[in-house]
């Protein structure tokens, strides 16, 4: 025991140190391994450690992240971060029922977070169909928020939903009186659906995780056989060709974008930025950088546009991690002159 102390104690202080520097979380999940196997169980340093593990994992891994939150839970049935962390794998793997139940417990220890609110609302009227039920927390989550854009198209959403459509146009209307040029566009597409009567069959943006397909087709980054990288065939390729590497992309940025309420303009100039060689040129096109480069891709059109959508957001309808997409989008704005959305590079995840 005596010569665990230290050693818990160093991997704590590091672990703290990479966290507040906000170090690639590649660099970090070692050392939070580390520490929640050498920590006994049940102690401070192993909840801090299973709890990080849980927050930096939901986004790529939500089963294994699930499963760290539930072992903090064991230990701290009161935790409302590791409740909204299990909520939030919950939805990600499509289990909308459980994830309201998570949000639940939840609020139960944390009334008055406008997020889990929110979160709780919004998969109640868009996931289950009770929208209904969602107004009560989608109006307190409004209201906390300072009628936030999103939480108000959420809201109004709801609203439209039950059948109250004059309140739905007074909510979206204020908040287009706000002058958020960011949401604008998603706020006129709920005045079109509002101004038809809010029918069922209409096609808005979905702002919840989709239920993943099968673990084949999932797009999780996998390494080349014996860790080499593919070679990259553009170099050789006819210019005007589609290369095998710009195929891959291209099926890797469709798959991630079928899941971004982007409009089809928007869609289109991903796909062309796809095929930019000032962009594709600088980036070696292993299969294990494909999901991360498409992430980057598509979020750059959305922080140009100001979509207000999170990057936390965008790389979970890729299956990648917050600091891939991070990193490859930070060398993507290198090579092209993007403009626009800085309020829209948040990297929260919903809580």
């Amino acid at each position: 025991m005596d010569s665990i102390q230290p050693e818990t104690a160093r991997l704590r202080r590091s672990v703290e140190w990479a966290l507040r520097r906000a170090v690639d979380p590649a660099t970090v999940l070692p050392m939070l391994h580390r520490l929640s196997r050498v920590a006994p169980e049940g102690t401070d340093d192993s909840v801090y450690a299973l709890r990080h593990l849980a927050e930096l994992l939901a986004d790529q891994h939500p089963w294994r992240a699930a499963l760290y939150a539930k072992r903090v839970l064991t230990v701290q049935p009161s935790d409302d971060g590791a409740w909204s962390t299990l909520a939030l794998c919950h939805a990600l793997l499509g289990h909308y029922r459980c994830a309201v139940g998570a949000y639940r417990r939840a609020l139960e220890f944390a009334p008055a977070n406008a997020a889990y609110a929110h979160n709780l609302g919004h998969l109640l009227d868009v996931a289950l169909g009770r929208p209904s039920e969602a107004l009560a927390w989608l109006e307190v989550a409004y209201e906390r928020t300072g009628q936030r854009a999103d939480v108000a198209v959420s809201f109004a959403h709801a609203l439209g939903r039950a059948g109250r459509l004059e309140d739905a146009r007074r909510v979206t209307e204020r908040a287009l009186g706000v002058g958020d040029a960011g949401v604008a566009r998603e706020h006129a597409a709920l005045v079109r659906w509002l101004e038809l009567g809010a029918p069922s069959d209409a096609k808005l943006p979905a702002l919840l995780p989709r239920r993943p397909p099968a673990r084949a087709e999932q797009g999780f980054e996998r390494p080349v056989a014996n860790g080499d990288e593919a070679p990259d065939s553009r170099a050789e390729a006819p210019s005007g060709v589609l290369t095998e590497g710009d195929r891959a992309l291209e099926a890797a940025l469709a798959k991630g974008l079928a899941s971004l309420p982007l409009d089809a303009r928007q869609r289109g100039r991903a796909r062309a930025i796809a095929r930019d060689p000032r962009v594709t040129g600088a980036v070696c096109l292993s299969a294990s950088a494909l999901p991360s480069l498409a992430a980057a891709i598509a979020y750059a059109v959305v922080y140009a546009d100001r979509v207000p959508l999170t990057q936390a957001e965008v790389a979970a309808c890729f299956r990648v991690s917050v600091s891939a997409l991070r990193g490859r989008f930070k060398a993507l704005r290198g090579h092209l002159d993007l403009t626009g959305g800085g309020a829209c590079v948040a990297t929260d995840a919903p809580r």
